[in-house]
C-alpha cells in the first residue's frame, strides 16, 4: 500500500505539472523536491498549488520557497498534504505551525482493474480527443460543470493550446448528449498509475450515467497505456459514482490555504 500511495502521489504531482504546462498563462517551478504552479487565475485553492515530491524535503524550507514563489506573483497558494499519512505528518505541523488554514479535503481514491464501460445510452457518442476542435469543446464543458463548485472561469483558459491532448501519455474522451457537448474525462498515466483528472458533466445531462462512461472510458485508456491501478481525488459531487465503479480510498488529500498579501 505504502508503495501505491507514493506512485498515486507522484502521479498527481507530475500530472498538475502537465496540466499547469497546458495554461499559456501559467507559470511553473520544479526543483529537487517541490514542485508550485501558478495558473492564469490567481484563485488561491484552484489554479495556485505547491507540492512536495521528496518526503524527506524540509517542510518548513518547503513552505518558506512556496511563500516567495507565490507572493513575486501578487497570489495566494494551496499546499497539497496527505492526511493520515505518516510521510506528511511534519508536513501538515509545519503547516499549522505557519499559519496556513486548512481549507478542503478529497478522497484519493485507487481502482486496481478495468473499469466497466456500459453501453451507451440512446442519444449518447463517445470518442476520443483528438483536435483543436475536440479540445476547446472539453474545455467549455469542463467550465460549465465545474461552475457549480464554484471554479471561475478563467481555471480552464486552455482553448488556445491543445498540444497536451497529444502527449503520448494523455488521453481525453468527451461525451456528447444529443450532439452537444456534456462529459470529459482525461487520464494521465506516469508512475504506472492512470490519474483520472477533470471529469465533468454539465448540468443538464447530469443523471444519465455520462460521468460512469467518460471516467471508465478514461481509467480503461490508462490500463492500454501501461498502467497497473487508476487513481483519482474525488469531489464530493463524484465520490459516490466512483465507490459504485469500485474505487476504493487509500487516504486524504488537505489544502491548507496560504493567504496572499491583499488578503491579509
Amino acid at each position: 500500500m505504502l508503495t501505491l500511495a507514493r506512485d498515486a502521489h507522484l502521479n498527481l504531482i507530475d500530472s498538475s505539472r502537465q496540466l499547469f504546462e497546458l495554461d499559456p498563462g501559467a507559470e511553473v517551478e520544479a526543483g529537487d523536491g517541490w514542485v508550485f504552479g501558478a495558473g492564469r487565475s490567481s484563485h488561491p485553492l484552484i489554479s495556485n498549488a505547491a507540492f512536495r515530491s521528496d518526503d524527506e524535503l524540509d517542510p518548513a524550507e518547503l513552505i518558506a520557497r512556496a511563500r516567495r514563489f507565490f507572493a513575486a506573483r501578487d497570489r495566494g497558494f494551496a499546499l497539497w498534504a496527505r492526511a493520515g499519512s505518516a510521510e506528511d505528518r511534519d508536513l501538515l505541523d509545519a503547516a499549522v505551525e505557519a499559519g496556513l488554514q486548512a481549507a478542503f479535503e478529497m478522497p484519493e481514491m485507487v481502482l486496481d482493474r478495468r473499469a466497466e464501460e456500459p453501453p451507451a445510452a440512446d442519444g449518447v457518442a463517445l470518442w476520443r480527443v483528438t483536435s483543436a476542435a475536440d479540445a476547446e469543446q472539453y474545455w467549455r464543458v469542463a467550465t460549465a460543470a465545474y461552475a457549480s463548485l464554484g471554479f471561475p472561469p478563467e481555471v480552464f483558459a486552455f482553448y488556445d493550446n491543445d498540444d497536451g491532448f497529444a502527449a503520448g501519455n494523455v488521453a481525453a474522451f468527451l461525451a456528447r448528449l444529443e450532439d452537444r457537448p456534456a462529459a470529459i474525462a482525461m487520464t494521465i498515466v506516469s508512475h504506472r498509475v492512470a490519474g483520472i483528472y477533470w471529469v465533468g458533466t454539465t448540468e443538464e445531462a447530469r443523471g444519465r450515467g455520462l460521468g460512469w462512461s467518460v471516467t471508465a472510458a478514461a481509467v480503461n485508456a490508462g490500463f492500454d497505456m501501461g498502467a497497473e491501478v487508476a487513481s483519482l481525488q474525488a469531489s464530493p459531487m463524484g465520490e459516490s459514482l466512483y465507490r459504485k465503479m469500485g474505487f476504493e480510498t487509500i487516504f486524504s488529500y488537505r489544502l491548507l490555504r496560504c493567504a496572499g498579501e491583499e488578503e491579509r
